[in-house]
């Protein structure tokens, strides 16, 4: 296995364990804190009190007693008391009641929080532990330790919100004589920010609905390819997928999610297949695809990750809101355990990968999975660095046909690949989970990973393939590319819009495309005028370029927002400030504060893109 994938032991406890740890700080020194605060109020009362007694008319002995009874018990101890003996005492510390009992909650509170803590730590670490056992455990562990975890981040969040509040008054207070009403302030917004987020977090639903790119691959299009997966599932005695869907996405994969297809939703297992994939295998190499993911069927990984997905979606929204003001400790705390979880769940993954590998080895034959396997991860490979290399180029227009790339060059690509040893490394991506690499995946095959590259069959033209069994594969193949490419083109136009800094026409109809000459207006019918290398604004002569803005910044005075716009006059090649209130001007498209940042923005990243060129 190549070492780069294999992560240290104390990379982990740094990353997400030591993070975790911050949460007891706030709790622990909050314990130390309101201690010291009541010993130190116990001192300078019982000084009081002393003071009292020696000026009373008591005999020496009455004031002996009372005298050692207020050195063996503190004021606090009293004032906490519900002995019926000590009520007529605690009238006499009656102005000082509400700050012990401040003192005395805080304690409280501080001890909830690592009380908390420290069972959440048992119960969910044995929960933890458990999952390691089975997909079965894996699930009841995440049922019982995600309602845990939850209810502790609830608790950390309020207790420790209280406790920050109440430390910005009484640190400085206590030891500096004064409070800073901008500290509490700052505390106590702080301390909303983190309720707000922990609300949010409760009520917010997760998206549990999978969209796919695809076309729905009906019986009587392809019959023999029907019948062969029937006979394959029943071979491996596990029902056969309710839908196949036909895609150009570079992956093979069963799921039993609801799927959305083209604004449908499909229920029941579904078996994805990839039209250009299967051109490139023989049927004997598909047939072991196909029986890989039929060994996630029939090794109920699907239905285990139906069920799973949803609490781990719930998981993940959680963490995500929390991460904000006092509960962003709270976060990392959750977030140790959900890499915990993440581990047993990449330990699973591995051993599912393996079992269905040896599946589908065994539905079709070893040699073919192992071919299947190497030609996959290529293709994936090549798929990625061709639609990067397509993305990156700086035509403008048309006439960057991926899938005219990928079938041209790809049977090069694939003898260069097995030709590398490096290859063995490689990794193939998948929508659910990451899968085990090739060289690891190889060697569970019996095979030796390096000299299975050296397989001449591989790069031979492919004469037999379930592609060219399925009637409409050209037509559904040919209106499946056409969609990526049309996103394709939309994505690469916006992008190298970005990019560009005009020197022709065709160059500068792309930018205006997306950047078009906007006017906006105020209620006086004040208009502002916006393109894409300047802004006119009618108070000022000449339209300020944005190579000639020097600055930009928001200020506010008695309630009124003006955008501040430092730039160069290119007639007088002086100096200048204007300033405007954006949020008057605007159009359909938006106000002025929000359509300048992005067309300044542009402008900013085109012209680092010309330096970097440079």
């Amino acid at each position: 296995m190549n070492p780069s994938h294999q992560p240290k032991r104390s990379d982990f406890l740094k990353r997400h364990v030591l993070p975790a740890l911050l949460v007891f700080v706030l709790p622990v020194f909050s314990i130390w804190f309101f201690r010291y605060a009541e010993s130190r109020f116990d001192e300078g009362t019982l000084k009081a009190v002393e003071t009292m007694i020696r000026k009373s008319d008591l005999p020496e002995s009455d004031k002996q007693v009372q005298l050692d009874f207020f050195r063996a018990t503190p004021v606090s101890r009293i004032l906490a008391s519900n002995k019926p003996q000590h009520a007529e005492l605690q009238k006499l510390f009656e102005p000082g009641q509400l700050d012990y009992a401040i003192f005395r909650w805080m304690k409280r509170t501080a001890w909830i929080c690592l009380g908390t803590i420290g069972a959440t730590f048992v119960l969910v670490g044995i929960s933890v532990a458990f999952s390691f056992r089975s997909q079965s455990a894996q699930y009841n562990a995440l049922r019982i330790g995600w309602p845990v975890l939850r209810t502790s981040a609830m608790i950390q969040v309020i207790g420790q919100s209280l406790l920050a509040v109440a430390l910005s008054y009484w640190v400085t207070a206590l030891w500096f004589e004064f409070y800073s009403f901008k500290l509490i302030a700052l505390a106590g917004l702080l301390a909303l920010v983190a309720v707000a987020a922990l609300i949010k977090a409760i009520f917010q639903k997760t998206n549990d609905r999978f969209a796919i790119s695809g076309e729905p691959l009906p019986e009587e299009s392809a019959p023999l390819l029907w019948s062969h997966i029937r006979e394959m599932a029943a071979t491996l005695e596990t029902a056969p997928p309710d839908q196949i869907v036909v895609g150009v996405e570079p992956s093979f994969f069963v799921t039993e999610h609801d799927v959305q297809l083209g604004g449908k939703s499909f229920s029941g297992r579904t078996l994805f297949v990839s039209l250009p994939m299967l051109k490139i295998m023989t049927t004997e190499e598909a047939d072991a695809v196909l029986g890989h993911e039929l060994g996630h069927f029939s090794g109920q990984d699907t239905l285990w990750s139906r069920k799973i997905s949803p609490l781990m979606g719930k998981f993940t929204t959680y963490i995500h809101s929390l991460a904000q003001g006092l509960s962003f400790v709270v976060a990392l705390f959750m977030n140790t355990f959900w890499n915990l979880y993440m581990l047993s769940i990449r330990r699973l993954s591995r051993e599912r990968e393996f079992r269905s590998d040896a599946v589908g080895a065994s539905v079709s034959s070893p040699l073919a999975m192992k071919r299947a396997l190497i030609k996959v991860a290529s293709y994936c490979e090549y798929r990625f660095k061709t639609e990067n290399g397509i993305l990156a180029e700086q035509r403008v227009g048309t006439g960057l046909p991926l899938a005219d790339r990928l079938e041209q060059g790809f049977p090069d690509f694939l003898t260069s690949f097995v030709a590398d040893e490096k290859s063995i490394h490689s990794d193939i991506p998948h929508p659910f989970d990451t899968h085990p690499p090739m060289a690891d995946r190889l060697t569970k095959l019996g095979y030796d990973a390096t000299t299975a590259l050296g397989d001449d069959e591989l790069v031979r033209p492919v004469q037999n393939s379930w592609y060219q069994k399925i009637g409409p594969a050209d037509t559904l193949e040919k209106n499946l590319w056409a969609k990526v490419q049309e996103n394709i083109e939309a994505y690469h136009g916006l992008e190298l819009a970005y990019r560009l800094n005009p020197t022709n026409e065709e160059e500068l109809a792309l930018v205006e495309k997306y950047f078009p000459k906007l006017v906006l207006s105020n209620k006086n019918g004040e208009a502002v005028t916006l393109d894409y290398q300047s802004i006119s604004i009618a108070s000022v002569p000449q339209p300020i370029h944005f190579s000639g803005i020097t600055g930009l910044k928001m200020e506010e005075t008695l309630g009124v927002r003006k955008l501040a716009i430092s730039h160069i006059d290119p007639v007088k090649n002086k100096a200048m400030m204007t300033k405007i209130k954006p949020l008057a001007y605007i159009c359909e498209e938006g106000n002025l504060l929000g359509l300048l940042e992005k067309y300044y923005g542009r402008h900013k990243h085109a012209d680092s893109q010309r330096v970097s060129a440079e």
